[in-house]
């Protein structure tokens, strides 16, 4: 992080997303009062779906900042390195096998 701590992160979001919500609220209720009391289209729209495009964004972010593994590697990283090992290991059981046919009575 850049040199927030954590749960001041999490409070400053927690923060921002109530002081988001309470100015659509404000907003939503001004709008509902000038025009008679049937909100415009774009402002239910708006309220209606914002919630929903944050969500999807705070996912988006969490699993991109989630996407390293716990020793700084990203998965593509540790993915490569198991399919190395896994060639490594192949190679020396089939020097085993070989070696085992070569001794074998045959």
């Amino acid at each position: 992080m850049t040199g927030m701590t954590k749960p001041r992160s999490w409070f400053l979001l927690a923060a921002s997303w109530i002081a988001l919500v309470g100015a659509l609220v404000v907003c939503f209720t001004l709008v509902s009062k000038t025009s008679g009391g049937s909100p415009s289209w774009v402002v239910s729209l708006i309220v209606s779906w914002l919630p929903f495009i944050a969500l999807i964004g705070v996912w988006i972010w969490l699993s991109r900042r989630n996407g390293r593994g716990s020793s700084g590697a990203s998965w593509v990283d540790l993915c490569e390195q198991q399919v190395v090992e896994s060639q490594r290991t192949n190679a020396l059981l089939e020097r085993i096998a070989a070696a085992l046919e070569k001794h074998s009575p045959g």
